[in-house]
């Protein structure tokens, strides 16, 4: 049951209406088994690995929260008499209880941490050491590989739980049923948004009461995410499909415009399963994180990561960046450093190396073949030159007089970060590096630009009439994040018409995703890009 079939309109439907007729306090309840269906849908032996994770993270909160309530006794006890001498006996006591107990903690979580990263590492792999078991038996042993529904996500979500009690910024979930409809979550399981426990717990298990105004935003943003899906993402996937299956019979210029074609599909298809998911979640009163804002404004590679997969770039800064960056071993090369270097390679210390580890686990993250190691450290290269040169690439661009604010240079700043982004897909799109290579010695030895105006865009699975669908929902939701960059809410907008006219704009849309999606036996329209990450 994928998010955009008429299976799971009926099961949304069904949720909704159970939903609201139990009781506030009770409807998580709905929640929990809703998730469980929706997850037993894709085969019942995946769900054993998450409920292995959840009973792992759940175990090990418990721990931690008992060994600091252990240490908070120590620390609290009264001392057996008032005597000065007691009383600091009994401050010595409660420090190194504090710091034992911390030590302990620190064991557990990095047992909790290896299994559940270990298990994910495990089934990342999975596939490619049975493929390279399959070659070397010649095919006599042949194992198959099970892959979690939303590993990648929930394993995330129950890591930084874990770290978020361990450094007592949350509380230790006593209820594991709640854990477990914390990480699989029916609308967020298969694409993120990453969720904090903090924010998303409390939102699941307080039973907002019903409310027409969010039922109908939520059911709109939800038809726009299909709208992009199904209209725009899934057309461009016809054309990146034919050109990435045969990239050597294709000129240079055909390549080239797949590459671009990947890159924007990538946006309607990631973007649209958010809008989707957001939209489920607010129609039952529930506000997931923001994934997406509007990426292709950015003007740099870092401020294209803070608008894009959002909750991902902030679980790795907040889990991984930042305790790198004050980790022993990097404070103190960093004070080596300023001995011998001074303050500025000091601080780079603190940047490089943080970033470094960041971009390559999130390549590892994305996948754990070569193209999606390298890039990651593509993303990696691009953003710490940025950053450790960010004084001198001012300075230069004062030299050759450039306005910042000047409308022109910042369109180009737009333009040029699309355009690094485009690189980043030529690596991962094609399917292999090899794949790329050939499309890199297309565009550069065999370009033939007459190839984009002699018809050859026709047999790529896409005539006439479909490339000016296509046209037109590109132009409609450009305008839309052009409108909404602009601090014009849409949404708000909509919502502020009268009935007749809200629900024609509303039918208009879903009549057009009806019409103009693209469907059908021949056409996988359930395959979502990024849940295979």
């Amino acid at each position: 049951m994928t998010l955009i079939s008429a299976t799971f309109i009926l099961f949304l439907g069904l949720a909704l209406l159970l939903y609201y007729l139990f009781p506030s306090g009770k409807r998580w309840y709905v929640l929990l088994a809703a998730s469980l269906v929706f997850y037993l849908c894709s085969g019942w032996k995946r769900i054993v690995f998450v409920l292995f994770s959840c009973l792992t993270g759940y175990l090990v909160t418990r721990r931690i929260a008992g060994i600091y309530e252990r240490a908070s006794r120590v620390r609290n006890e009264d001392p057996k008499d008032g005597q000065e001498g007691q009383q600091g006996k009994k401050k010595q006591s409660g420090a190194g209880a504090d710091a034992a107990g911390k030590k302990e903690a620190r064991a557990v979580l990095t047992a909790g941490l290896v299994v559940i990263i270990g298990l994910l590492f495990v089934t990342k792999t999975a596939q490619m050491w049975t493929a390279a078991l399959a070659s070397l038996s010649r095919g006599r042993i042949s194992l198959a590989v099970i892959v979690p529904l939303g590993i990648s996500y929930y394993t995330f979500a129950l890591a930084g739980y874990m770290a978020d009690v361990y450094w007592k910024k949350d509380q230790a979930e006593t209820n594991f049923l709640k854990l477990l409809l914390y990480l699989i979550y029916f609308p967020h399981i298969t694409q993120g948004p990453i969720p904090r426990h903090g924010r998303l717990a409390k939102q699941l298990f307080a039973g907002a009461p019903f409310d027409y105004r969010r039922l109908c935003f939520g059911l709109q943003r939800m038809v726009w995410g299909f709208f992009k899906k199904s209209v725009a993402a899934d057309r461009l996937a016809l054309v990146t499909a034919a050109v990435f299956s045969g990239e050597e019979v294709y000129p240079g210029s055909i390549c080239l415009l797949a590459v671009i074609c990947s890159a924007l599909q990538l946006y309607f298809d990631f973007s649209g399963c958010m809008d989707i998911v957001i939209g489920v979640s607010e129609c039952f009163g529930i506000t997931l994180d923001e994934n997406f804002t509007r990426p292709f404004f950015a003007k740099s590679a870092a401020e294209f990561w803070r608008r894009w997969h959002i909750t991902l770039g902030t679980w790795f800064k907040d889990y991984v960046y930042l305790p790198v960056s004050i980790s022993g071993p990097v404070t103190r090369l960093s004070r080596r450093m300023k001995d011998r270097f001074g303050r500025k390679a000091a601080r780079n210390v603190m940047t490089v190396i943080p970033l470094a580890i960041v971009w390559l686990l999130t390549g590892l993250w994305h996948g754990t073949g070569p193209d999606y190691i390298l890039w990651g450290c593509y993303w990696g290269v691009i953003i710490i030159f940025s950053t450790v040169f960010a004084k001198e690439i001012r300075e230069f661009d004062k030299k050759l007089h450039i306005d910042p604010a000047g409308r022109g240079w910042q369109v180009w700043q737009m333009i040029r970060t699309f355009l690094i982004y485009c690189g980043g897909r030529l690596l991962t799109a094609p399917g292999s590096l090899s794949a790329t290579g050939r499309i890199i010695r297309q565009i550069l030895t065999g370009f033939k630009a007459g190839a984009l105006a002699d018809g050859t865009w026709f047999t790529l699975g896409l005539d006439l009439p479909n490339t000016l669908i296509f046209a037109g929902a590109f132009i409609l939701i450009a305008a839309a994040d052009i409108l909404n960059e602009r601090g014009v809410l849409i949404r708000e907008k909509v919502g502020e018409m009268p009935l007749v006219i809200r629900w024609l704009l509303y039918y208009l849309l879903i009549m057009t995703v009806v019409l103009f999606g693209k469907y059908g036996a021949a056409f996988d329209s359930s395959a979502f890009i990024y849940a295979g990450f």
